[in-house]
Order: structure tokens, then sequence, then C-alpha cells
């Protein structure tokens, strides 16, 4: 436990460093380039992003999943890597002009040619990183991807300022791969990297084909706002549903990416010195609906403000939808680790299966909203709607081989919706009671909710001996020994 700790420590850090930077960036950018200029990006990485599930091909989860990793792994791992990497480098390339025309947007062509780019990079780094967090040296990758974030923040922010437009966005994406790859070399990652081979190629086929289809129907479903509210409404629309859903993935993408990426190789490897995973689980589960439950509804409650924070007046379309999308990451929250558990036990072709059902229904649910309704509150709702179907789906799927512990999945359950409904009263009293005609609160008192917020929220974990006390509890008393506590101080 304490390697899991100081590695979430390593990430968590990495992770609000990089969320600062993010932040300053969609701060800046928002005021810089125009929601069309945004929407056209946001367009050009949900279609790359389809062809980046292909390129990685499971590879990182086959290496970071083996019992015992051989020179010939990492080998055949880096060739088809290499292998994927160009082919598609040249399909994406020859393919741009097709999607300019597609979407009668010039522009594009040029934003997917500059993306693309990263097909020729990250064949090398994203080998090295799977091994580095195979062998949790995250203090490395933490020191390697925020130079990597200065570095495109850095660029991104000064070609936005010289009038590069959505090229901006594009040629920053460049430069953060750049960045990880040449950290990565540095850090001593060439010697991960064997000669290339493509011998016993199908034992790594065999374990990334079915993830990457399941992978690639993901993909889809999770971009297919960027791609049909692009073509059915307009780019501007596309870029007010990613500010919207954006504030959701603050949590959803980026707290819980980093989360898993600690819980993926924590969990291997607890599996590979046969320990039962469903404690570990339910634990884990209970930490992230601790953080979770909390944050969602506090940014649902006050969407308003927060977008004005961010981004400023001019995305004021996106708060309606903020809710919807607030109550959807909830509900998502629930069965978030399942599939992280389950790749972890070697459980890949039931993943791959549960993905490739309910990622097409909702893929065609979320077109359909769109389509017929030609509004995005239709696509929000119909966002949420299926990610609460999602929870039971998902938990059928794990208990077909990791049977749940449902006793302590519902004391879970009981114990974050109180912590959650408790510590948003008091804020919620004051935005009902107080909130002006206009929608939106004086900062001052914003800020007061934030702090009322946060002091009631640490309160209820201590009074409800909630497991995210006793972690602090340990950061506490790791940093500060004089001012630990301990549980006998509770009731």
């Amino acid at each position: 436990m304490t390697t899991v700790r100081k590695s979430l420590g390593f990430v968590f850090l990495e992770r609000y460093l990089l969320l600062a930077l993010n932040l300053l960036s969609f701060t800046l950018l928002a005021r810089l380039l125009t929601p069309e200029e945004i929407g056209l990006y946001s367009v050009s990485m949900a279609l790359i992003s389809i062809c980046q599930v292909i390129r990685d091909f499971g590879l990182v989860s086959y290496l970071i999943q083996r019992k015992t990793l051989e020179r010939d792994d990492i080998a055949v791992a880096f060739g088809l890597s290499l292998l994927l990497g160009g082919g598609l480098f040249l399909v994406v390339g020859l393919g741009a002009p097709l999607v300019g025309q597609f979407y009668r947007q010039e522009a594009l062509t040029d934003i997917v040619h500059i993306i693309a780019l990263n097909f020729l990079i990250m064949p090398f780094s994203s080998i090295i990183i799977a091994v580095m967090r195979r062998e949790m040296q995250f203090n490395v990758l933490m020191r390697i991807n925020i130079a990597a974030g200065v570095g495109s923040t850095s660029i991104t922010l000064g070609l936005a300022w010289a009038g590069m437009g959505s090229w901006s966005l594009a040629w920053g994406e460049v430069v953060s791969n750049l960045v990880i790859l040449a950290g990565a070399l540095m850090a001593g990652g060439r010697h991960y990297l064997q000669r290339p081979h493509l011998r016993n190629w199908r034992a790594v086929v065999s374990f990334g084909g079915p993830v990457t289809m399941a992978n690639i129907v993901t993909a889809v479903s999770m971009d297919i706002n960027s791609l049909v509210v692009g073509k059915v409404l307009n780019f501007t629309q596309v870029a007010v549903a990613s500010r919207a859903q954006g504030l959701m993935n603050l949590f959803h993408r980026d707290i819980m990416g980093t989360i898993r990426t600690v819980a993926y190789p924590a969990f291997a490897r607890l599996h590979r010195e046969g320990h039962a995973l469903e404690h570990q689980h339910t634990s884990s589960l209970s930490a992230v609906l601790g953080v979770a439950w909390p944050f969602y509804g506090f940014v649902a409650l006050f969407s308003l403000e927060v977008l004005h924070l961010m981004f400023g007046p001019q995305w004021d379309a996106a708060a309606q939808l903020v809710p919807w999308f607030c109550l959807a990451g909830a509900f998502s929250a629930l069965n978030s680790l399942i599939p992280t558990l389950m790749l972890a036990a070697g459980h890949s072709r039931l993943v791959s299966m549960a993905d490739l059902i309910i990622q097409p229904i909702k893929a065609l649910a979320l077109i359909a909203a769109v389509y017929f309704y030609r509004d995005l509150i239709s696509y929000a709702i119909v966002f949420a709607i299926i990610a609460a179907l999602a929870v039971p789906y998902f938990y059928a799927f794990k208990q077909a081989c990791l049977p749940t512990n449902f006793a302590a999945l519902v004391k879970a359950v009981m114990q974050n919706s109180a912590l959650a409904g408790l510590s948003l009263g008091p804020a919620a009293a004051i935005s009902w009671s107080v909130r002006p005609a206009e929608g939106l609160l004086p900062y001052p008192l914003f800020f007061a909710c934030v702090a009322v917020t946060t002091a009631s929220w640490l309160l209820l974990l201590w009074f409800l001996k909630h497991t995210l006390f006793d972690e602090l509890v340990i950061l506490v008393g790791n940093k500060f020994p004089s001012l630990a506590l301990t549980k006998a101080t509770r009731p």
C-alpha cells in the first residue's frame, strides 16, 4: 500500500499542476480563439482519437499486465507500434482532404495534417511510458508530463496570441508528445526500447485485438458529440457542448484518468501476487465517490459561475447542459473502476464484449437525439440516461468473473450519498435563497459557498469515518507528524 500511496501522491501532484496549466490555458484560449476555431479543433481531435486507439492496439495494457515481462515482449510490442504508427500517419495524411470536404471546411485538412505527426512520435514514447508505469516509476513520469504540459501550453498560447487560430492547439499537441519522448529518453528510457521485431505477434494481437475493437467503439461513442454536432448543427455548437462536457471531464477524464493510471498496475500486481481484488475495489470506489459526488453536485449547482470564471460570459449557453453532464458523471463514477479491475485480472475479452455491446447503443441514441431534436439539451439528457443504465450493465459483467460484495457496495453508496448531500446542503441553501434574477451569484458569495462546502466535506469525512479520512490522516502524519490525528479521536 505504501508504494500505491506514493504513486498516487506523485500522480495527483502531476495532475493538479497539469490541471492548473490546463485551466490557465482554457481561460486564456476561450478569449483568444473563437468558438468556431475551438470547434474545428474538437472535430479534428475526435477523428484522430479513433485512429489513436488503433495505434495503441492495447500494447500499453499488454505490457503492464504481463506476469513476467521479457525483452521479446517489449520488442514485439515496439515493432507493432512502429508499424501501426507509420501506417496511420500515411492513412490520415491521405484522408485529411476528404475530412475537409465532408465538413466543407478546408481548415480541417491542415489541422488533421498537423495532428497526424503524432503518429510518428508516439510509437517510441508509448512503449517507454508503459514499462515505466508497470514499474510504478510515477515520480519520473510526473516530471516528464509536467514538462510536456508547460511546453504544450506555452506553444499553444503563443501561437494563439499570434493569430494562428486552431493551428495553435494542433501544434501544442505535437509539442507535448515531442517533450514526452525527449523526457522519456533522458530518463533512461532508451534502455527499454529493444530492437523491434514481429515474432510472437499473435500473443499481442490475441490480447490487443478485442481490446482495440472495444476501444474504437468507445472512442466513437465518446466523441460522437463533436462528429455529429459538427455535421448536423455547426462548429460553434460543438464548442458549447465541449465546454459543458469539459466541466464533467475535469473529474471523469482528468482525475479518474489519474486514478486509473495507478489503479491498473496496482490491481495487476495484486492479481499477480494472488490477492483477492474485491475489497480493494470497494475501498477504491468509496474513495472515488467521496470526491466525485460532491464535485459533480457543486458544479451542477454553480455551473454558470464556474463557466464565467473559467471561460467568460460568452459561454453562458453551456450552463443549461452542465447539470445533465454532471448527473451522467455521478452515475459513471459507480462503475468507473470496473473495466480497469477486469483488465488487471486478465479478463480483456469480457471488457471488450461489454463495450462492444453498450457503446454502439450509446452512439446511436446520441446521434438520434441530435438528428431528431436538433438541440444540445436533448443530447445532454440522453447522455445522462445512458450513464444511469450503464451502472447495472457493467456490474453484471463484473459479476461474471469477479463477484461483487453488494453489502459493502451498498454501504459505500449510502455513506457517500450522505457525504455529498450534507456537504452540499449549506451552499445549496445560500444559492437558492439569495441568487439574483439574472442567475449569477456575486463572486464573494460564490467563494463563500466554495469555502463552506470544503469545510463541511472535511468535517463529514471525519464524522462518517470515511476511508478518505484515514488516507488524509496518513498523509498528514507522514508530512507533519506533530499534527497527525488518530482514529481514536473520531466518534
